[in-house]
C-alpha cells in the first residue's frame, strides 16, 4: 500500500491543483481556498487513522490535544466570577499542558480500541461523512466554502482509497460495509445524518442550486 509520504504528496499536490481551479472559475477567496485545501489534504491522509503505527493517528491525537489545550487557555484567560477568572499564566500554562497530555492520549486510544486497519475507515462511506463533517463545521461561512470543502473533503478521501485500490490492484478498500455489518450499517447512518444536516441548514437553497450547476457543467 502507499505511505505516509506518498499519501500526503498525491493529496497535497491534488488539493493545489483543485483549489487553484476553483479560484480561478468561482472566486473562492483566501479563507475558502485555505479550507478547501486544508479538508483535501486531511481526507487523503484519514484512512489511515485505524493503522496503530500511523503518522495521520499520531497526528489526530496531536490536532486533539492543542484543540483542546486552546480552549481551556482561552476560557481561563477571560474575565470571569467562574473558577476566579482569569488565571495566573502559570496555571494557565499548566492547565493547557495537562489537557494536551490527556486529549493526546485519549484520542489515540480511543483510535487504537475501536478501529481495525483497512476496516470501516476504508470504506466508501467515509469520504461521505468525513465531507459532512467539514461542511457542519463551515456553516454560516457561505455557500462557496460550504460546496468547496465538502468536495475537497469528500475527494481526498476517495484519492487515499482509489491510491489503495490502485497500488494493490484490488478494489476491496473500495467495499461498501465490512465483515461487522453492524458498525458498518452504523456508520452509514451517521453518514447519513451528517449530510442531512448540512442539507437542512439555512444555506439548503444555495448550497443545492451551486451543487446542481457544478454537476451539470
Amino acid at each position: 500500500m502507499p505511505n505516509f509520504a506518498c499519501h500526503l504528496a498525491v493529496g497535497a499536490v491534488s488539493s493545489a491543483l483543485a483549489v487553484a481551479y476553483g479560484d480561478a472559475r468561482y472566486d473562492l477567496g483566501n479563507v475558502c481556498s485555505t479550507l478547501a485545501f486544508l479538508a483535501g489534504v486531511s481526507g487523503s491522509l484519514l484512512p489511515d487513522l485505524d493503522s496503530d503505527t500511523s503518522k495521520p493517528l499520531r497526528l489526530s491525537g496531536a490536532v486533539a490535544g492543542l484543540g483542546a489545550a486552546a480552549a481551556v487557555a482561552g476560557f481561563a484567560l477571560s474575565p470571569g466570577n467562574f473558577l476566579g477568572r482569569p488565571w495566573h499564566p502559570v496555571y494557565v500554562a499548566v492547565a493547557a499542558f495537562a489537557t494536551f497530555l490527556v486529549s493526546n492520549t485519549l484520542m489515540i486510544g480511543l483510535l487504537k480500541r475501536y478501529t481495525v486497519h483497512r476496516g470501516l475507515f476504508h470504506s466508501l462511506s467515509v469520504p461521505f461523512l468525513y465531507g459532512g463533517l467539514w461542511a457542519v463545521l463551515c456553516t454560516g461561512m457561505g455557500r462557496k466554502t460550504v460546496f468547496a470543502v465538502w468536495v475537497m473533503a469528500a475527494g481526498g478521501v476517495f484519492l487515499h482509497l482509489i491510491l489503495d485500490s490502485a497500488k494493490s490492484l484490488s478494489l476491496k478498500p473500495l467495499k461498501v460495509c465490512t465483515q461487522d455489518l453492524a458498525a458498518s450499517t452504523r456508520l452509514w447512518i451517521a453518514t447519513a445524518m451528517v449530510n442531512l444536516l448540512v442539507l437542512v441548514n439555512p444555506f439548503v437553497p444555495v448550497w443545492a442550486r451551486a451543487f446542481r450547476r457544478v454537476l451539470l457543467r
